[in-house]
């Protein structure tokens, strides 16, 4: 699935601080995405950690982006995770990953391997608009795809409205998930924003019948 302009947009803005401007002052080298240690790894590009990566992967993907030096050094981050990943920060931190080769890597991998986990947990998805999928793309990359506990309640109803074609009532269960962070104006933003980008874009298509 290729991204309409305000699709990548929306993603980068929740998942890299709006573009380029803040990747080149905070994410430009490798860092830890969860110092506190409660699962992550080292992140490298547009949100890609390397604590969810196999060696295999991560040459197969980045080979054409990092030197072999780049490579070599990074490859040995992955799978490590938490107090390991912390550790091993210091010998990589140096490293820089310029904007240009994130987003073409984010381009070609992260969106349409996040876009077959879209796939997967909405089954009807590929029949629904444009805005609908891209809403619902950012919204597995911050919230991921599990369906199990009260804190993913909106999340069953929307795969309930996705495989009955209801997509303008999907917005309203989207701001409805804003509950489970009270205390957080950014995913709060980011939810207004993925439930705005899918009414406007219905509200185009419908303009234009």
């Amino acid at each position: 699935m290729e991204l309409s302009d305000e699709g990548l947009q929306l993603i980068l803005d929740g998942e890299v601080g709006g573009g380029r401007k803040f990747y080149e002052k905070r994410c430009r080298r490798p860092i830890v995405s969860d110092p506190a240690g409660a699962h992550g790894g080292i992140t490298i590009g547009i949100g890609c950690d390397l604590g969810q990566m196999d060696r295999s992967r991560f040459i197969g993907e980045w080979g054409g982006y990092l030197t072999s030096d780049q490579l070599d050094r990074l490859e040995k981050a992955c799978g490590l995770r938490d107090e390991a990943a912390l550790q091993y920060l210091p010998k990589v931190r140096d490293i820089n990953v310029g904007w240009e080769a994130a987003l073409m890597h984010f381009q070609a991998y992260s969106v349409p391997r996040f876009m077959t986990l879209v796939e997967k947990a909405f089954p009807g998805i590929c029949a629904a608009p444009a805005c609908v999928r891209e809403g619902l793309l950012s919204l597995v990359f911050n919230r991921g795809t599990s369906m199990r506990g009260g804190r993913r309640r909106e999340m069953r109803e929307i795969l309930y409205m996705v495989a009955s074609g209801k997509f303008a009532e999907i917005p309203g269960k989207i701001r409805e998930m804003k509950r489970l962070w009270p205390d957080s104006p950014g995913l709060q933003k980011r939810r207004e924003a993925e439930a705005r980008h899918i009414e406007e874009g219905l509200k185009s298509i419908s303009s234009q019948l």
